[in-house]
């Protein structure tokens, strides 16, 4: 009997391992930038996604984002746009980030 139960508790101990991994590609995004956030956007393809964003965000503001699946390569170009006509874009890895910060020349990732 104790064989059963070693094996179920592993089985369950597996299932619930592979439920705590599916979901989604969920971060905060900090601007510490000196202007509002006004579009973020994902490449594809080749090409640029919609603006992820529903509003701005002001400088010193976080906005919990979600992009609803984590499906796909885990490290994916990215270009934040600001108020004030500037941009900044790199290669992120949404598989290993848990906070992105733009900054007025860069964004980073932890």
């Amino acid at each position: 009997m104790k064989f059963v139960t070693v094996g179920t508790a592993v089985a369950l101990l597996m299932a619930s391992a592979s439920l705590a991994s599916a979901g989604s590609w969920v971060f905060n995004l900090e601007n510490k930038s000196e202007a509002h956030v006004t579009s973020f956007r994902t490449q594809e393809d080749g090409s640029w996604s919609q603006n992820w964003l529903p509003e701005n965000v002001a400088p010193g503001e976080t906005f919990d984002m979600d992009f609803g699946s984590d499906e796909g390569e885990c490290t994916v170009r990215t270009r934040i746009d600001f108020s004030d006509n500037t941009y900044v874009d790199a290669d992120i890895n949404y598989c290993e980030s848990s906070v992105i910060t733009v900054r007025n020349k860069d964004v980073v990732w932890r």
